[in-house]
């Protein structure tokens, strides 16, 4: 009996391990498979094709801009009549320039020229997106090229939602007229947790997008918009950074939701301000 038991309680033992093993592959297969996915999991692009003709009514000009060998990105020059100076616009996850270039009339009205671009794989631009530094890095030789035509003090940087911590980082490595920031996130690893609350983002993301840590070191005036019914880039995110930089002036933007800023008389009225 001593021994029936005994090898019970090892039969029951070697079980619970072998268990425990094969839990523990799928644990990390799944972690595996969302490493390697990931720029599935988070990009949205819409291709289009290369012959596409964009129809918007502003004057504009179309580029194409090598940021690697073989690697060509689209960008539009929209012009305004009389320009005060460029807005370099970096815009958010999703669709591609024929959805992005209707937010650059605001900017226009306001007599500014916006320069934008589609990440790779993202419209007509070639390659793929592969990691965080290959964004930063299209940012900022695109910046480089656009210095060729305006003179940095008249230079603003302008990131929305994923675009933010980009346009944070390129802020904080050159002298622009200044950084606005519409729907940023403290840091890209809080909106994967507060998204998808399940992984563990902090282990497995390519992407950090350390906002908080870029704003520290941008010497220039910043402007954060944030509308307080976003759900997308939730508001508290973006209300965490007022601390990170003294130069911050912080607008709450009350009932705006992600998409609808340039919609608000607050922002119209701010935006107009500060631009003039």
């Amino acid at each position: 009996m001593y021994l029936q038991s005994y090898f019970s309680k090892v039969e029951v033992l070697i079980w619970t391990f072998l268990i425990l093993i094969v839990l523990a592959g799928l644990v990390a297969g799944i972690l595996l498979t969302f490493y390697l996915l990931q720029e599935k999991i988070i990009f949205s692009p819409i291709t289009l094709a290369q012959d596409y003709q964009y129809p918007f009514e502003m004057d504009f000009e179309e580029r194409f801009y090598e940021v690697e060998e073989g690697v060509q990105l689209n960008c539009l020059l929209f012009k305004a009549k009389q320009p005060k100076g460029l807005i370099f616009y970096i815009h958010g996850n999703a669709d591609n320039l024929r959805y992005w270039g209707d937010f650059a009339k605001f900017f226009v009205d306001l007599e500014y020229d916006v320069f934008m671009y589609d990440f790779r794989g993202f419209g007509k631009s070639g390659g793929r997106i592969k990691g965080e530094r290959n964004m930063q890095r299209d940012a900022k030789q695109l910046y480089s090229i656009m210095l060729k035509e305006y003179e940095e003090s008249n230079v603003h940087i302008y990131g929305f939602s994923l675009g933010t911590g980009i346009a944070s980082r390129l802020a904080s490595k050159q002298q622009a007229a200044s950084l606005f920031l519409e729907a940023p996130y403290y840091n890209f690893i809080q909106l994967v947790n507060y998204h998808k609350a399940y992984l563990p983002a902090s282990w497995i993301s390519k992407y950090n997008f350390r906002t908080n840590k870029y704003l520290k070191e941008v010497k220039g005036p910043i402007y954060i918009f944030h509308g307080t019914e976003d759900r997308k880039v939730p508001y508290y995110l973006g209300e965490k950074l007022i601390g990170t930089n003294p130069s911050i002036k912080f607008y709450r933007v009350e009932g705006a939701t992600h998409n609808e800023m340039q919609d608000m008389p607050f922002f119209q009225e701010k935006m107009q301000e500060i631009l003039a």
